[in-house]
């Protein structure tokens, strides 16, 4: 499972997303799957070559890639576990 890595502008922010990813983290050790976080720029620079791409960027480069239109969610999402497996972080 790749989960990306949370960002954001405050401190009150980042605290609630580090418990959920936390969280999110536990279960799936607990599950079984190996876990990789993935830093948003990383992502971005794979998918469309540029490491501040928009979402739209980043739906377009998911349907350039599987030929699917996907919704903003599905491609971040997609573009995390291709990331994942395209780097290595699972071998």
């Amino acid at each position: 499972m790749s989960i990306e890595q949370p960002f954001g502008c405050n401190a009150k922010c980042l605290q609630t997303l580090y418990a959920m990813m936390g969280a999110a983290c536990l279960a799936a050790v607990e599950a079984g799957p190996s876990v990789s976080l993935a830093n948003l720029v990383k992502l971005e620079v794979h998918a469309t070559g540029k490491g501040n791409a928009k979402k739209p960027e980043m739906r377009a480069a998911a349907k350039a890639r599987w030929g699917n239109q996907l919704t903003e969610d599905e491609a971040d999402a997609a573009w995390a576990g291709a990331y994942a497996l395209d780097s290595g972080l699972f071998n």
